[in-house]
């Protein structure tokens, strides 16, 4: 029996498609060299670190290559934790490139995305993490392109990230581009996680103009002033428990901060609301920008949970209303007539929980995560700042989607270690973590301290020195540094390697710094919200580094366990963990210092009667791999992995 075109999946008929077309579309594209690992040989011209190539006929063999590299893997089930790497990529920016030398930059999409499968594969990637691809505002933009995070639709995808080479194919959605990634992540057994958004939304957000009480709503003259209330009572960077609400009550600047707020516009004058929803529902008018002129009001800016926080205001996005009344720990706080409004304890639903759920918008939220399963195939979710939500609404997500994927990956953003049985207890499995605070800072007391507890914890936390969230490591200092502590977070227990996308081209343009700022404040370019390139011309990535970090860690999977796990006695300045069981031995030697070199004295951790074999060096072009050990000499921020075999 034939099949017909629309029996096919979206990935085969994206194949087919440029393969039928490859003779006759001759479009043609300059892309990064280091893309090329289908081993594609008719090159146009090369120059630079950059080949020019057919690009229907290169697709097309990238895809079938793919196809055949499949074979090679066993998708099973669920991915293993203990020998997961994960890659997180801003689909946009992961393959952003100047593709026709015009001097433009040319957004990254799915399609394109699919050239680094290969070579996540070669640094060992099993679950790639996408950070949000829904469609987002273009209104009150940050920077000049806007942040992925500003989410106008949970139901749309940024239409950036649909390719032009697919123009024709009839009947193929941006929908199907997506789930096409998503197909070809799964042929190389890569798990498919992505941003979930269901705290905030785009300031101008598609459910305003049904449910403009879902949001929250202030003075439009007060927007450029709007503030957080310093709390001169607690110090910086206080979490907001039960024990300081009254004081951040009863503070000074908070009575005034509240005033600011507005009933919503349904409620302020139904009339004239009408009139503006019909209006802009005939015209297409940006209901946000009507009300803002008609009825002086505006939806009300994001901002942290944290008191005395010194991050800037979110003024892209705003706080979706999850609950239509106040919580009743309010009640003796505000004022009767007060507005709904938002302040440190109302964003933290899960300590602070109302009484009268908004179920319509809860459904709203189930219904996105039913989208998201059925409609791409994805595998789980990363749910932004999940910890802050109503315990039954998150109850609720989670069981919706294990219903339908009893082995999903749910990643919490909570930021701390320590909250490690909390995360399990809700249903995570992996969570952020403490890794990326402690590594702001490289010194001894504070890896020791992080490591020591990692094999007590009940959750596999992400190992990792920047994310997307933090300045880079690089710019912390430099690209020695960076190696030896992507080998340091290659093998510790209950944590899993994590790789923000440009870790490993040793990029130092961030994503965002919003965690860890070490700009003092400078306006420097960030792809959360500036068009930008990745160095994919690096003559040096780290790709080869990784891909060693991943082989061998899978020869030594049986003995990297957290029973085998100890930290050994070291001079000033380096560290040593390892794993030991027998006289099999695996031992990570790292010096912190940038500055001096160290010889080791090895008394404290060879406890065997077997040699050690250097397995990994930090350092370029080691050629010291697989030689046997004499004695330990690193050069500053070097790192060596030993064991006890070759």
């Amino acid at each position: 029996m034939m099949t017909t075109v629309s029996e096919l999946t979206p990935l085969k008929r994206i194949v087919d498609f440029l393969s039928s077309n490859s003779d006759v579309r001759k479009d043609i594209f300059w892309i990064p060299a280091i893309w090329n690992v289908c081993g594609y040989r008719e090159i146009l011209e090369e120059r630079e670190g950059e080949i020019k190539v057919a690009a229907f006929d290169f697709f097309a063999r990238h895809l079938k290559y793919i196809e055949g590299a499949s074979a090679a893997y066993s998708k099973g089930e669920a991915a293993n934790l203990d020998e997961s790497i994960i890659y997180s990529s801003l689909l946009r920016y992961s393959t952003a490139w100047d593709y026709d030398h015009d001097g433009e930059i040319e957004s990254g999409t799915f399609l394109r995305m699919m050239l680094l499968l290969p070579l996540l594969k070669e640094m060992g990637v099993n679950i790639l993490y996408v950070l949000p691809v829904t469609r987002y505002s273009q209104m009150h933009l940050k920077g000049d392109i806007g942040s992925p995070y500003a989410v106008q639709s949970l139901f749309e995808l940024d239409p950036n990230l649909h390719d032009e080479l697919l123009e024709g194919m009839e009947q193929l959605t941006i929908h199907d581009e997506f789930a096409a990634l998503v197909e070809a992540c799964h042929l190389l057994d890569i798990r498919v996680t992505v941003d979930f958004i269901p705290r905030v939304t785009a300031r101008n957000s598609e459910v305003i103009l049904e449910h403009p009480d879902w949001v929250y709503w202030m003075r439009k003259d007060a927007f450029d002033s709007f503030r957080l209330p310093h709390i001169p009572e607690l110090a910086p960077f206080e979490e907001c428990t039960p024990d300081k609400v009254e004081t951040v009550y009863r503070s000074k600047e908070t009575a005034p901060f509240l005033e600011q707020f507005s009933q919503p516009p349904n409620v302020l004058n139904p009339q004239l609301w009408s009139r503006l929803q019909e209006r802009a529902k005939e015209t297409g008018e940006e209901i946000l920008t009507l009300v803002e002129n008609e009825m002086g009001i505006t939806t009300s800016p994001a901002h942290s949970d944290w008191v005395n926080d010194t991050q800037p205001i979110w003024t892209d996005i705003t706080f979706l209303r999850l609950y239509h009344d106040f919580a009743p720990h309010t009640k003796s706080l505000i004022k009767p007539d007060q507005a709904p409004y938002v302040l440190f304890d109302t964003i933290k639903c899960n300590y602070y929980p109302a009484e009268r759920p908004n179920r319509e918008l809860w459904d709203y939220l189930i219904n996105a995560i039913h989208f998201n399963l059925d409609t791409y195939g994805i595998d789980g979710f990363r749910i932004d700042i999940g910890h802050v939500l109503p315990i039954p609404l998150l109850e609720e997500i989670f069981g919706t989607i294990k219903a339908k994927r009893p082995g999903a990956l749910l990643i919490s953003e909570d930021l701390f270690n320590r909250n490690h049985r909390k995360a399990a207890k809700s249903g995570y499995n992996i969570m952020l973590g403490s890794g990326w605070n402690v590594m702001t800072e490289i010194t001894k007391e504070n890896l020791l301290s992080y490591i020591r507890d990692l094999p007590e914890l009940e959750i596999h936390i992400f190992a990792c020195a920047e994310t997307a969230d933090t300045p880079r490591i690089t710019s912390r200092g430099g690209v020695g540094l960076a190696r030896m502590i992507g080998v340091f977070n290659g093998f510790l227990p209950n944590a899993i390697p994590f790789i923000a996308t440009g870790f490993e081209l040793n990029e130092e343009q961030p994503m965002n710094c919003g965690l860890g700022d070490n700009t003092n404040g400078a306006e420097v370019p960030r792809a959360f919200f500036n068009e930008m390139t990745m160095n994919w011309k690096n003559a040096e990535p780290m790709i080869p580094l990784l891909a060693a970090l991943h082989a061998c860690k899978q020869r030594w999977l049986e003995l990297l366990k957290p029973d085998n796990f100890f930290v050994a006695e070291s001079p000033e300045n380096v560290l040593i963990y390892g794993y030991r069981k027998g006289d099999e031995a695996l031992v990570g030697c790292f010096n912190l210092s940038s500055e001096q070199s160290v010889i080791l004295d090895t008394a404290a951790w060879i406890q065997s009667s077997e040699p050690y074999y250097v397995a990994i060096d930090s350092a370029f072009g080691s050629p010291g791999i697989g030689e046997r050990l004499e004695r330990v000499s690193l050069a500053p921020n070097q790192a060596l992995i030993l064991t006890t075999h070759r």
